[in-house]
């Protein structure tokens, strides 16, 4: 029941610090790396609130700072973002994914340090966490609706892979590529 459409987003709200979270951004991740074509129809979404200009997550401050982090890294680096999440949900090391990744640290503490960008990029995601009645992580969502990758075989690259392909109104070719068919790790791994 996929409204298929020319330009298909689909889009993964998770929190930073989730087993399952961290799963679906490594499933993510492999599909980008094994075509990159297809990172434009992915976005990742967070979940929290907004609480005055502090950002808050179901697990936590350092799971909101994270969080946000990443959200400044995405709106603001996006060249660097995909190389962020797959060093980071290795080990959970900010510090020495930031530094390996060659992320702007200056421009990263000013996107996080003044609301009128990282917050207000984090309460545009949790916006939407509402609209699309996101309530755990991960929750896909593509044309609108909730979406499963347990109707596509799982979590798994090839799963997610044909999900986002299934919505396309004509597949593009790179549909065909055959990827990891194994349910991905979950926490840090």
């Amino acid at each position: 029941d996929i409204t298929k459409a020319v330009k298909q987003v689909l889009e993964a709200y998770i929190v930073s610090a989730c087993p399952y979270g961290l799963q679906m951004q490594r499933v993510l991740a492999d599909i980008i790396k094994n075509i990159p074509s297809l990172a434009s129809s992915i976005k990742v979404r967070y979940m929290g609130s907004v609480s005055g200009n502090t950002i808050t997550a179901m697990h936590g401050d350092a799971e909101a700072k994270e969080n946000l982090k990443q959200i400044c890294i995405r709106d603001e680096q996006a060249s660097k973002y995909w190389n962020y999440v797959s060093c980071y949900i290795k080990a959970g090391d900010a510090a020495g994914c930031l530094t390996s990744t060659g992320v702007d640290q200056t421009k990263l503490n000013a996107c996080v340090s003044d609301t009128s960008r990282g917050v207000a990029f984090a309460k545009a995601d949790f916006d939407l966490n509402t609209k699309y009645g996101v309530q755990g992580s991960p929750t896909l969502v593509m044309g609108g609706t909730q979406v499963s990758e347990f109707d596509f075989g799982g979590r798994t690259s090839e799963a997610v892979k044909s999900l986002l392909c299934c919505g396309f109104n004509g597949q593009p070719g790179v549909c065909s590529t055959k990827l990891n068919t194994a349910d991905a790790a979950t926490s840090f791994s």
